[in-house]
């Protein structure tokens, strides 16, 4: 009578790992863990924001507003637009950065949360007394709009610039 013999449930595992061969002939690099493409196109939808809140309203004072474009959102709109091609730019050669441009959105996206804190003290400082009442200018969907969007550039701008590299 013979006694099966089981293998040892001590002993272990060697993982699997493809031939060298297999891997040098493929033609393949191996592929990062990370990948810059929803970055990047959270990004460019960030830098859309700033061109879009930089046209809308800045402050409302009952029935008048003001537009960005009437001030330091000209400066935002067309650091908004610079960013949004740069980074395109990026996304049309496949995640190759030229010249520095990976970097272009963080400070943009820098320069644009900067010039939005600052407008966003300005506004909410602004009061009136009108019939011995303390009116206050309320801040407009606009200027909300480019100091979220700046600040998400900056993250991910940040990101896709340490996950792409120059070519």
């Amino acid at each position: 009578m013979s006694i099966p013999t089981h293998p040892d449930p001590f002993a272990t595992a060697q993982p699997f790992a493809p031939p060298p061969a297999q891997i040098a002939g493929s033609g393949q690099r191996p592929t990062s863990t990370t990948n810059y493409l929803p970055n990047l196109i959270a990004a460019i939808a960030a830098s859309v924001g700033i061109v879009i809140g930089s046209i809308g309203p800045w402050a409302t004072f009952m029935a008048v507003s003001k537009n960005g474009i009437d001030g330091d959102g000209a400066v935002t709109l067309v650091l908004g637009i610079v960013s949004a091609i740069a980074l395109f730019s990026i996304l049309a050669r496949g995640g190759k950065s030229r010249i520095g441009d990976r970097w272009l959105g963080v400070a943009i996206g820098v320069v644009c949360l900067v010039t939005s804190i600052v407008d966003i003290v300005d506004v909410s400082s602004m009061t009136t007394e009108v019939f011995d009442r303390t009116v206050g200018v309320q801040i407009g969907w606009g200027l909300w709009l480019t100091a979220l969007s700046s600040a998400v550039l900056c993250l991910t701008g940040l990101t896709v610039a340490k996950q792409t590299r120059r070519k």
